[in-house]
């Protein structure tokens, strides 16, 4: 018993230590798929489904944008940089009810969106072989020229287990 509470005790360290302090979080609607936020500051890229009637519009299923926290709070379209450079969501297949994405940032990770009446909208990633429904992610830039960078040291990814609905974390280092 003491080493299984050691052990639940030590994973409990382990997730805190990813957890980001001090971190503004969006309101939750029923349309957030998920959110993004990086250690530059607080401002937060959010992707909602575009739901109208109880389907996905099928040529723009992602409505994306940014909370500049830096400013108020104000809800603002991602710039054309953002946009092509980094947190643009590019569709890469469709079926029904199923989407395909990839951020402009990599083309080695796909997100899928999937929709059903039930459920609706939701999104999922496979990270480290662990395919999850994503709630956030939280980029680590490295240090650069000036204290800024725009090179990720690491990407934490927060969600539930795909299969079993319990709540995981994954942490991936970067090049």
């Amino acid at each position: 018993m003491k080493k299984h509470l050691a052990l639940f005790i030590l994973y409990l360290c382990f997730l805190s230590s990813f957890s980001q302090t001090g971190y503004p979080e969006p309101k939750k609607t029923k349309s957030r798929l998920f959110y993004i936020q990086h250690s530059n500051n607080h401002n937060t890229y959010v992707y909602d489904a575009n739901i109208k009637n109880g389907t996905i519009n099928a040529l723009e299923p992602i409505n994306e944008y940014r909370i500049v926290y830096t400013e108020n709070a104000e809800k603002e379209p991602l710039s054309n940089l953002q946009k092509r450079l980094a947190y643009g969501m590019e569709l890469v297949d469709s079926q029904t009810n199923l989407w395909k994405f990839h951020l402009a940032a990599t083309e080695d990770l796909f997100f899928y969106l999937n929709y059903t009446k039930i459920k609706g909208a939701r999104i999922y990633v496979t990270v480290n072989k662990h395919k999850m429904y994503l709630d956030k992610m939280f980029v680590q830039l490295k240090d650069g020229f000036l204290g800024t960078s725009v090179k990720p040291e690491f990407v934490i990814f927060y969600g539930t287990d795909f299969n079993s609905g319990i709540r995981v974390t994954e942490k991936v280092l970067m090049n």
